[in-house]
């Protein structure tokens, strides 16, 4: 469907906008008598308009008729009914009437409220942290980051010249090659560089655009908008970030390169019945020479304050005796100042070793054709074995088709999309979509009021917290890390503890040190791909990771509380709020956040790291890809990227992806006698 078509088909109506802004007045209220950001209310951020934009932007229409259908409930009696238990319409309500029912829904046991009251949360917190425009899109004065104490982006792109120089299709193409990729990033990279280096002709599809650093403006609706894919799980409680560019993922992460572990290692080859796959030395080869490419190194990792919390509970303070680690970091010549905490909208200096400056580059200039902006809907089968791709590249607004035929196809497009291409090009194992893991990411929040940490600023993470990463006989647990943060992570994933609570938290942004929870999940969902309907993403946390997630939230508080924060928060939808200078002991903290809950549209999940949906194994009805990376039972067809991942990594996996393709690639340039 067009852009046109979505803006007035699935645009929210006069009415659906009337309640929203009746919500927001309350969630985002203006103040008397106190300073510049107390006075602020959603008409002086022009979150009516706004709100069209954000809307429009959506992954899917389905999100847009979702989104429609949840505030049409607001303003009826029947949703009052359904959030509250009682038949009012939320925007018939009073201001602190209002305001009391958005708190009892962000801590309801009815899921429904839930659901809304935390939809309302996003929505609110996004228009209130990105950036302000004019009408022809430049950027106005910006009061919220002004109260924030936020810089913004530190001055404009650079006028770096491009080093890509991806085919623009003007018209219906038909290509041949010897190995078409589908997907730029992690795995789809390394497999071209790979392929084309042994003298193979190969095409590169990647469906997002093409952004090098002087395109990298660093305001974050940019970023959202051109590198970007956001999904959220089908009951809303777990965003799902992806990369959508050329380089994909591993443009926008955060440069953290760490190795799969050995007991992983090991255990992969046990749950996929392989014999020295993971654990022998052709992948240990495979990891070196990535590592090696992309310039792994622990010298570039200088600790921001909120890595120095990590690093100072593994000194031992307060008796914690952290296991803390140094953060291997995939950069070059990176200047580690406060520039570095912008890279997750992509890195300017040039100094992040991403898929675009490394194995694209070795691949185009070893012959290899990229195409950005190509939307690839099917693989073709003939008597079945994979033939060719079918998609369409949009050029000036128009969709125009292409069609390569290769001699092997590779699909790397991302655990979220690669099960979605493969069923919708006929593909029928029973293990398709299957034992998705998502790497949950919570976390914790310590105020510092007294020192400015300036959040945002310097390398994105430098410190690991590792003691908690094997809480149960199978290696499941949390680890903690934490990371820069920009106003929408303050605004969204701080929680809403009422308007003049939520006002204090985005006036004390400098002064705030976030700790992530990273959960090594034993849970598992699925990826429904309906023949008619959109696509869905079915997950639910279990109790043992549940237990686990706690774990790491009392683990990150003592932290924060030992290195003197004033106040601790918990990223839940409604926070709980700890002061330990007033006496209560952690354990009642814990108690008051037990008894709000840790699961779905409670806490605030988010998953970067999503795996498993093509799994690698012996067992066609268990797995999708045997251990060559082709897909069982169909010759021709490959999958490299985090799909092939048989259970989690457990740690940041852009290493262990592109050990995959590396040693899948190299098998099969050496079956086409390349090798």
């Amino acid at each position: 469907m067009s852009a046109s078509t979505n803006e007035t088909s699935f645009a929210l109506d006069g009415e659906e906008k009337r309640i929203f802004l009746r919500i927001a007045e309350v969630m985002f209220a203006p103040m008397p008598g106190g300073d510049a950001l107390a006075a602020l209310g959603p008409r002086d951020l022009d979150m009516g308009a706004r709100l069209d934009q954000l809307v429009a932007g959506l992954s899917s229409d389905a999100d847009r008729f979702a989104l429609k259908a949840m505030l049409r409930a607001c303003g009826s009696r029947a949703g009052g009914l359904a959030f509250l238990g009682r038949p009012v319409a939320l925007s018939a309500l009073g201001d602190l009437e209002l305001e009391r029912a958005l708190l009892d829904m962000l801590g309801s046991d009815r899921t429904l409220a839930r659901q809304c009251a935390r939809l309302l949360r996003t929505l609110v917190g996004v228009l209130v942290a990105h950036p302000l425009r004019a009408s022809d899109g430049t950027p106005k004065a910006q009061p919220v980051w002004e109260a924030m104490g936020y810089p913004g982006p530190l001055g404009p792109p650079p006028s770096t010249p491009r080093r890509l120089h991806p085919i623009r299709v003007s018209k219906a193409s038909t290509w041949t090659c010897d190995v078409v990729i589908v997907g730029s990033g992690a795995g789809g990279g390394v497999a071209a560089s790979v392929l084309a280096k042994a003298g193979l002709d190969v095409v590169v599809l990647e469906r997002g655009p093409y952004k090098s650093e002087r395109d990298f403006t660093h305001y974050q609706d940019d970023a959202d908008r051109d590198l970007y894919d956001v999904r959220a799980t089908s009951d809303l409680g777990l965003s799902i970030l992806s990369g959508r560019c050329v380089g994909g993922g591993t443009v926008v992460n955060y440069s953290t390169a760490l190795r799969l572990p050995d007991q992983v290692r090991e255990e992969w080859d046990r749950e996929t019945g392989f014999q020295k796959v993971f654990s022998g030395r052709d992948f240990t080869e495979s990891l070196e020479a990535v590592s090696e490419r992309i310039g792994v190194t622990t010298r570039s990792s200088r600790p921001a304050k909120r890595d120095r919390v990590i690093e100072g509970a593994g000194a031992a303070i307060g008796g914690l005796g952290w296991d803390v680690g140094v953060l291997a970091r995939n950069v070059r010549d990176c200047p580690q100042d406060e520039r570095c905490g912008f890279c997750n909208f992509g890195c300017r200096q040039g100094a992040k070793q991403s898929s675009m400056r490394t194995w694209l580059e070795d691949a185009t200039q070893s012959g290899a054709r990229l195409v950005a902006e190509c939307e690839v809907d099917r693989v073709i089968l003939e008597n079945g074995r994979a033939v060719a791709v079918r998609g369409a590249v949009s050029t000036e607004g128009e969709r125009v088709p292409l069609t390569v035929f290769a001699k092997s196809v590779i699909v790397a497009c991302g655990a979220p999309y690669t099960p979605v291409l493969l069923a919708r090009s006929g593909i029928r194992s029973p293990a398709l979509g299957e034992n998705l893991r998502l790497h949950p990411v919570t976390g914790v929040w310590g105020l510092f009021p007294d020192e400015d940490v300036s959040p945002w600023g310097g390398v994105m993470q430098a410190r690991i917290g590792r003691d908690l990463a094997a809480l149960d006989a199978r290696g499941y647990g949390v680890r903690i890390e934490s990371a820069a943060v920009h106003p929408a992570e303050i605004a969204v994933l701080q929680g809403w503890g009422g308007a003049y609570d939520y006002k204090n938290v985005l006036r004390n942004a400098r002064h705030w040190v976030p700790l992530a929870v990273l959960l090594r999940d034993r849970s598992r969902g699925r990826v429904r791909v309906p023949r008619w309907g959109p696509v869905s993403y079915a997950y639910e946390l279990g109790g043992v990771d549940l237990r686990h997630v706690r774990r790491g939230i009392e683990h990150a508080a003592s932290a924060l509380a030992h290195a003197g924060a004033e106040e601790i928060r918990t990223a839940t939808s409604r926070p709980i709020v700890w002061r330990p200078a007033s006496g209560e002991k952690l354990a009642s903290f814990l108690a008051r956040v037990d008894a709000h809950g840790y699961g779905a549209n409670q806490a605030t999940y988010g998953s970067f790291h999503p795996s498993g949906t093509a799994a690698m194994g012996s067992d066609p009805k268990r797995s999708v890809c045997d251990e060559t990376n082709q897909v069982h039972g169909v010759p021709g067809l490959y999958v490299m990227d985090a799909s092939c991942f048989p259970t989690p990594s457990g740690v940041n996996p852009m290493v262990t992806i592109e050990a995959i393709a590396h040693r899948g690639a190299r098998a099969l340039a050496a079956s086409s006698g390349r090798g």
